[in-house]
């Protein structure tokens, strides 16, 4: 079966969007949409006017069932509120309730520049499309600024108020839910409600995030795979909850989205960015972090720099007034696929792979008779 995750015939796109240079703080805006299909079909279902044919796209499932499923594949024609794809798909993808499935254009770079103390940043994700910066590149790809999904990714849980009950944090699972004290997937479950000083539980992807204190929430769960061939969000954290009347508790903030990066080659002196979100603390207890995002690189020849590509853990904010702390969240995920050489590190340490795929970057011949 063909690798949905590497097109061999399609590589790293034809360069025909041309030269990208981020100038100016930049927020991504793809054509893209929620979408649904079935495993071994040619269709999905979604809708944009911009799709036409010869479209690279990622496919994604952002949560719920088969959360973190994804492939590339092509537009081989649209009509209104239906991709023809060019290959069957590898998985299928539903878009109903807590499962939501989307489906953007990877532009087709012939180089990408990302200036420095400028930022390239993702679309928000929306509950719907969003939390993902993708392109492919077929020269080479010079990030001297910063490329972020930090805090564009799964919404926290959210606090008790008087007039506020407190709720899990978003997460592979589904959406936020109030007074759910379980994780909800890879989202952190909240405290008790009028109970005092009870934390979420922390954010997870690599690992489970922190259990919170007291009759707090349960640590959000591991999400994703190693390699990035399942990929999530960063799990968000829970609310925290407060017997009514006392010290306000902490807040968690919005998790971190995806990366994925499809470039000839890459050289990295700035920084991809895919760290959690810590804890706040307005009075009384501790907020809790979000998980690290998860960031995929696929190149030919990579210069990743020291530690400049990072999906770091989310602390828990400390608590004042005798308050308990906040949870921490997980660190998030990198995994690197290579052709022919790279050098650097990451933090944490990405997950590394050779594939000789990656090497052929080459325009395929053409054969004509004589």
């Amino acid at each position: 079966m063909l690798n949905m995750q590497w097109l061999p015939n399609e590589k790293y796109g034809n360069g025909s969007d041309g030269a990208l240079s981020i100038s100016e703080n930049t927020t991504e805006s793809p054509i893209d949409s929620s979408c649904s299909g079935a495993v071994d079909g040619k269709s999905l279902s979604a809708t944009n006017a911009s799709f036409v044919a010869g479209q690279i796209i990622l496919i994604h499932q952002s949560r719920g069932t088969g959360a973190g499923q994804w492939e590339l594949n092509v537009i081989d024609s649209y009509t209104a509120g239906t991709i023809t794809t060019k290959y069957n798909l590898a998985y299928t993808y539903t878009d109903s309730g807590s499962s939501q499935a989307q489906v953007r254009v990877l532009k087709q770079y012939s180089s990408v520049t990302v200036d420095d103390a400028y930022t390239y940043a993702s679309k928000a994700w929306d509950r719907n499309v969003g939390g993902i910066l993708a392109f492919m590149c077929n020269g080479t790809t010079t990030i001297t600024g910063t490329v972020n999904v930090k805090l564009r990714g799964y919404r926290a849980g959210q606090r008790e108020t008087n007039d506020l009950e407190p709720t899990c944090g978003e997460g592979t699972v589904g959406d936020r839910v109030e007074q759910k004290t379980t994780a909800n997937g890879s989202g952190g479950g909240s405290g008790t409600h009028d109970s005092d000083d009870n934390v979420g539980g922390g954010g997870g992807n690599a690992t489970a995030g922190g259990t919170g204190s007291g009759s707090g929430g349960t640590a959000g769960t591991e999400a994703g795979a190693a390699d990035l061939t399942n990929m999530v969000f960063g799990g968000g954290a829970g609310g925290n909850s407060d017997a009514v009347g006392e010290l306000l508790p902490g807040i968690a903030y919005t998790a971190p989205g995806l990366v994925a990066i499809f470039s000839k080659e890459i050289v990295i002196t700035g920084v991809i960015d895919g760290d959690g979100s810590n804890g706040a603390t307005q009075t009384g207890t501790g907020g809790s972090g979000s998980a690290g995002g998860s960031i995929l690189i696929k190149s030919n020849i990579a210069t990743l720099g020291t530690n400049l590509v990072h999906a770091i853990a989310g602390t828990g904010s400390a608590g004042t007034g005798g308050k308990a702390n906040g949870a921490v969240g997980s660190v998030g995920r990198i995994a690197l696929h290579y052709g022919t050489s790279y050098t650097g590190t990451t933090t944490p340490a990405a997950d590394i792979t050779q594939d000789s795929n990656l090497i052929d970057v080459s325009p395929l011949p053409t054969f004509h008779n004589p």
